[in-house]
């Protein structure tokens, strides 16, 4: 289908981005191209379908050369590619005109290009949204929209180049659905990724480095050679690392990439004898997915329900009946008994959902009696409050065309005059408090990043209130020192550079505050350390000359540089190799435990688990839950209903507790407590006399309170991530145990079903 011979190509006439690259993709082949920021992948791809051609060397594609002119149109046709950054994709303003566009090019007549545009949008779970304009969806509902829009033209090779990055865990799992689907059909998928767990579920996997090919050959033949991938920047999957971990400590488990494998493996070498499946873990799964993936790919992209999306695509405030209803709440702070079951739910005045005062009497209750566990880390002290505040983005828009229609809204206390706005979120009460890292997790499209933007005044709330320090940020007479006081760094923070020096970048925020030329220089030169870069080596460089890491820090280096008391983050390690990601989020540790109050959007539960003392839980623009990881990470079936999921440790000990290992209830499970596990349970002595039972629920540790996410391997297998002091375990459970947060707040959603446009 495509060959790739001796392929070089160079961008600036002296460095070869693509060195003497050969290779060969099957028809009806499923290949995963992987590789460390800067390898060439990219470069790769946009020669697939004759974006670039080879300065030399040939790409043939279904036996067309894409340096041919005349073949253009016709290569472009073959193969469908999809981009990183959605934005790079979307030309019309509506959904539906935006999939139509590239098939309706093609000269498809208009009955067949109906067909095909529901189908895609189907396919990528925006059933429902061919009327909404593209400008104000969320970024991972973009992305999708630019999958639609390739998928609609029929294309024989699927080309996506880290199209999986700004989606959730259910996005993902759901992409990969309709991979394997289109894979299954006869067509060839070429994907670029950093998520490991997908590369595992290829037919075969290549590694780039320096513009070669590195590595190449089965997942199983590439993935589990922890030193070389190591050497190149990159992680092993989640079941190779602690298969080889286990062997490490003694287990006789066959290494393997695939977690189901895994988890069958060691429960026929420990006795158990009993058989695992991916609906061990609550997930319908096709057998090349991981256990380790919690969530249910056959309500993921192919599921209208996906984005938030009511069944007939309607954004209207939900009826009086709906907004009645009470849903089985997510409450953090609710007891989980010995079987799973919620024990208790419901705040102190019987409402499911708590008012600013409730939280604000919480944490004034908690400061007055020193519980510090009710307040998380620090003093205690709020530095940002949300109370009851919603938003739209198209509050205006409604009113025109009410106007238009000659209608009369009802002026409604809560939602202002604007009751039947698309709402981004709805009634969310929380606060940030003096010192903590708050994580923020949810869907695509649940409202998160309309959440941070609120947190330094570049959004204002259409109702409700937002304090920063006790200040209210629609005063506009406190706009600057608010902004100044809370940094917010967006998704591919490289992109707020626009100096011509790295000095001039970072140097701008201070010198708008009205500081002097010497403190001015001595911020950026204290920011720019902080994020581990030598002064004298980038201040007079052009940012733009600099690596796309050495770029994000210079992003985090001009929000340092105005001192924040808040470091808001939305996604800061996306599109980042494994080793860039490991390194960025130990800077972003680092920075916490000099004092800084951090608050990070993040999709990986991962990273969130070993990271934070808190998480909040966004669900279609409402406050679903928050407390701390040990609290809301064992909740497997609940953020699974959100399109979540749990840390891979912990879907991974779920696993082998339904296959019939005994495993400690309430504690979330990180690799290296799975090691030890296996060791115990996997033990020839043990194994042999007792089974699986010869594993005790005090196994681990008995205060239930000292939980260490999961996520740390400490093996040498995976270098890069046990560099980090993030790897080692989880920072949150090497504070007091009572930051674990017992008397978290209460949060719970309203059963009413209301579109999000924020993500």
């Amino acid at each position: 289908m495509i060959d790739i011979d001796n392929v070089r190509f160079t961008y600036d006439g002296v460095h070869f981005a693509l060195d003497g690259v050969s290779a060969h993709v099957e028809t009806g082949e499923f290949l995963c191209i992987l590789g460390g920021n800067g390898s060439g992948k990219s470069t790769l791809a946009k020669h697939l379908n004759a974006l670039l051609v080879p300065d030399e060397g040939r790409v043939m594609v279904d036996g067309m050369d894409t340096a041919d002119a005349e073949c253009t149109y016709a290569v472009r046709k073959t193969c469908g590619m999809v981009f990183q950054n959605p934005d790079d994709q979307l030309v019309a303003s509506l959904v539906e005109d935006d999939v139509a566009f590239g098939p309706e090019n093609l000269g498809i007549p208009t009955p067949e290009l109906r067909e095909r545009v529901t189908q895609a949008l189907e396919d990528v779970g925006l059933s429902g949204f061919e009327r909404h304009e593209t400008h104000a969806l969320s970024g991972g509902q973009k992305q999708r929209v630019a999958i639609a829009g390739v998928l609609a033209m029929n294309p024989s090779v699927l080309v996506l180049d880290e199209a999986s990055a700004m989606l959730d865990p259910r996005g993902r799992a759901g992409l990969m659905r309709v991979c394997h689907e289109l894979h299954e059909r006869g067509m060839t998928i070429v994907m670029i990724t950093h998520f490991m767990e997908e590369a595992a579920q290829a037919d075969r996997v290549i590694v780039m480095e320096r513009g070669h090919v590195a590595l190449e050959g089965t997942p199983d033949e590439v993935l589990l050679q922890a030193d070389a991938l190591d050497h190149l920047n990159l992680d092993v999957p989640f079941a190779a690392r602690l298969s080889l971990d286990a062997r490490r400590a003694g287990v006789n488990v066959a290494p393997t990439v695939n977690a189901d494998e895994l988890a069958q493996r060691v429960l026929a070498l420990a006795g158990a004898g009993a058989q695992v499946t991916a609906a061990a873990n609550g997930a319908s799964a096709p057998a090349a997915q991981p256990v380790a993936a919690a969530e249910d790919p056959q309500e993921g992209a192919g599921s209208s329900q996906a984005e938030g999306a009511s069944g007939n695509g309607s954004n209207a405030l939900p009826t009086q009946e709906a907004a009645t209803r009470t849903p089985a709440s997510f409450s953090a702070s609710a007891g989980i008994d010995a079987t799973g079951s919620q024990t208790g739910s419901e705040n102190d005045n019987g409402d499911l959902f708590p008012t600013c005062s409730d939280v604000a009497g919480k944490l004034v209750s908690a400061a007055a009696s020193g519980d510090a566990g009710a307040v998380s880390a620090g003093t205690g002290t709020p530095l940002i409050e949300f109370c009851d505040v919603s938003f739209t983005y198209d509050a205006a828009e409604a009113k025109r065309q009410r106007k238009r229609g000659g209608q009369q809204a009802k002026r409604q206390a809560k939602w202002g005059n604007a009751p039947d706005s698309l709402w981004a979120i709805r009634n969310v009460s929380f606060a940030v408090h003096q010192g903590e890292f708050l994580g923020i997790a949810g869907h695509t499209g649940s409202g998160k990043s309309t959440i941070i933007q609120h947190m330094n005044g570049i959004l204002k709330p259409t109702s409700g209130q937002v304090l920063v320090m006790g200040a209210d940020i629609s005063d506009k007479r406190c706009e600057a020192s608010l902004r100044g006081s809370i940094g917010v760094v967006f998704q591919y923070p490289e992109h707020q550079l626009f100096a011509e020096t790295v000095y001039k970048d970072v140097a701008f925020g201070p010198r708008n505050l009205g500081l002097k030329d010497n403190e001015v220089d001595a911020r950026v030169r204290e920011s720019l350390e902080r994020v581990g870069l030598a002064f004298d080596e980038v201040a007079e460089k052009s940012p733009f000359e600099l690596s796309g890491g050495q770029q994000r820090r210079v992003a985090f280096a001009g929000v340092l540089a105005m001192n924040p008391r808040v470091l808001v983050l939305d996604e800061p390690a996306a599109g980042l190799d494994p080793a860039s990601r490991t390194s960025f989020l130990g800077m972003i540790s680092r920075l916490h435990q000099q004092g800084l109050t951090v608050v990070m959007v993040s999709h990986s539960m991962d990273d969130l688990a070993r990271m934070c003392d808190r998480v909040a839980i966004m669900n279609e623009g409402q406050l679903l839950g928050i407390g701390a990881p040990d609290q809301l990470f064992l909740r497997a079936a609940e953020l699974k209903r959100v399109g979540l999921g749990t840390t891979e440790a912990q879907a991974f000990a779920s696993a082998l507790a339904a296959g019939g290992m005994a495993v400690e209830a309430g504690k979330l499970y990180n690799e290296q407590d799975l090691v030890d596990l296996l060791a115990r349970a996997c033990s020839s002595e043990e194994a042999g006399a007792n089974g699986c039972a010869g594993v005790a629920a005090g196994s681990a540790t008995d205060d239930a309170a000292s939980v260490a996410a999961g996520g740390a391997t400490g093996t040498a297998s995976a270098a890069p991530e046990a560099s980090s002091p993030a790897a080692s375990g989880n920072p949150a459970a090497n504070k007091s145990t009572s930051a674990a947060s017992d008397n978290a707040e209460l949060a719970a959603a309203d059963a009413g079903s209301c579109e999000s446009t924020g993500e």
